[in-house]
């Protein structure tokens, strides 16, 4: 009996011994962070656990155990992204979680587990029976009151901008108040006095024998060569393109949207504020220059090909906005439910083919590819990449000839919308990781311009549609004309621009935005 009695004592230290410990750590990151808004995460899950006769120490540690989830998700999601936990990453969840948890096994896991462990978690809190004591209501007061100051503060102060150093720290504090965040705004030159660019005028100008336009997007993409030297590709970024380089991109080991972003608007998805990571939420219906907008005005029909359905990021809607009228995810195009990350590259490339066979109009086209998207085996994932990228390799060479087969003008831009996240592994210098590769062809007709050789210098996606529609034989507009201005000293990467710079081009952008 009293062996018995011993253990339960010990068992009971222990867990007090941690609670502390526990309830220590979170009193001390509040006080090094200077972070009063834990409190508003803690509150409601104290309410519940009062009055059920718990030690203060266990209470006051399971009511902290949300908020240090959410911390530590903020810090995970730094770590991958650079970008803390924001109340609009629902944007990204609420409607593709579930499509997230079928494609990869992680998600799925992670997904149940914490199921499971929010059922406990319940359980315990809602567990015991008791009145409430002296500290409970104390606490209750003490933690209402700091939460009202906070709501007060969110109301009052200036509010949070999550692209500010200050803010970019994964604490409950930005969290919270990024609640309260502004709606995504253009940053422009804010002195009204400088001289500004002039309004554009000029439109783009099509050749007199217009070529269909493809952009085939490659998911999660680089040359292989970077990290294997004795790999050579065939068709794929191969040297026979009319022009093929490093490309500069602004996202890493996910985020392809950004990418899309940037190469269909001309504009960093960043310039708008905030981490830019849901311009498609965020921004539909409020850009109104694309290069499916520019297109249509010459006469050609506007057409995405998605590899996920549609409304995930919201691509449908947004790309609606911006000019497209026509969109096929693989469920309208009949090649799957939608839900398979596993779809061969070639079925794409036939369905598009299909789709567009005869078209009367000129034809600008975009198109992603999904095969290559992660994970890749973990203990030797080069070589799974490599596997994946040679059958890319093969269905995009299949593609190029169907294309010339046809007999009509085409002109093609390939591209990697990033690295995939095991690069971390393999390249230490952070620039290079935020670089893919890219090619322009001309397909039954000469490139205009230089012939074909790799070119060195990194290209930035902002810039890679005007760059392929020159080579294409396109007069390009004023804008795009402004842009190379405001970038030559920056070797075509914006991240390399002086803010002045930037702001110049996005004042002249500033008139197709609301």
């Amino acid at each position: 009996m009293s062996e018995r009695a011993l253990g339960s004592i010990q068992a009971f230290d222990i867990r007090l011994a941690l609670s502390f410990i526990f309830v220590a750590a979170a009193a001390v990151y509040c006080f090094v962070f200077d972070d009063p808004y834990t409190a508003l995460l803690v509150l409601p899950f104290f309410a519940v656990g009062c009055g059920r006769g718990k030690h203060p120490l266990v209470l006051t540690a399971l009511a902290l155990l949300p908020a240090a989830l959410l911390l530590a998700a903020s810090f995970v999601k730094s770590l991958l992204t650079s970008i803390p936990l924001v109340a609009y990453d629902h944007l990204f969840l609420r409607a593709n979680v579930v499509m997230l948890a079928y494609n990869d096994w992680r998600v799925a896991s992670g997904l149940v587990l914490l199921a499971i462990a929010t059922f406990f978690y319940g359980k315990t809190m809602l567990s015991g029976r008791g009145s409430f004591s002296l500290f409970e209501k104390s606490a209750l007061v003490a933690l209402a009151l700091i939460s009202g100051y906070c709501v007060h503060a969110m109301r009052t102060e200036f509010q949070i901008a999550i692209w500010e150093p200050a803010f970019q720290l994964p604490t409950l504090k930005t969290f919270v108040k990024s609640a309260a965040a502004p709606s995504p705004q253009l940053q422009v030159i804010a002195d009204t006095k400088m001289d500004l660019p002039p309004a554009p005028q000029q439109s783009m100008v099509a050749p007199a024998d217009k070529p269909d336009i493809f952009f085939v997007l490659q998911e999660s993409t680089f040359l292989p060569e970077i990290l294997r030297p004795e790999h050579h590709s065939a068709r794929l970024f191969g040297n026979d393109a009319a022009q093929r380089g490093p490309l500069k991109v602004h996202t890493y080991g996910g985020g392809t949207w950004r990418t899309e972003f940037s190469l269909t608007t001309q504009m960093r998805s960043q310039e708008f504020g905030s981490d830019g990571l849901y311009v498609f939420h965020q921004l539909e219906g409020r850009v109104h220059r694309s290069i499916f907008t520019e297109l249509k005005k010459l006469g050609y029909r506007t057409v995405v090909f998605y590899p996920v359905p549609g409304f995930f990021i919201n691509a449908a809607p947004f790309y609606a906005s911006i000019g497209v009228d026509e969109f096929y995810d693989p469920q309208s195009l009949g090649i799957s439910k939608g839900w398979d990350w596993k779809i061969p590259d070639e079925a794409f490339y036939n369905a598009m083919l299909k789709k567009l066979e005869n078209s009367p109009q000129p034809v600008v086209a975009l198109m992603l590819t999904i095969s290559q998207h992660g994970p890749h085996a973990t203990q030797d994932p080069m070589t799974d990449y490599i596997a994946r990228f040679d059958a890319a390799d093969r269905a995009h060479g299949d593609f190029l000839d169907a294309l010339s087969a046809r007999g009509r003008r085409a002109g093609v831009v390939t591209f990697g919308d990033h690295q995939p996240e095991f690069t971390l592994r393999f390249i230490s210098d952070e620039q290079k990781r935020y670089l893919t590769t890219y090619d322009i062809r001309c397909v039954n007709f000469a490139c205009a311009g230089a012939g074909a050789a790799p070119v060195e210098k990194a290209l930035d996606i902002v810039m890679l549609a005007p760059a392929a529609l020159e080579r294409f034989g396109f007069g390009l507009d004023d804008l795009s004309l402004a842009q190379r201005k405001a970038f030559q000293n920056c070797e075509a990467d914006t991240d390399r621009c002086v803010e002045a710079e930037r702001l110049e081009f996005n004042t002249a952008f500033s008139k197709y935005f609301e």
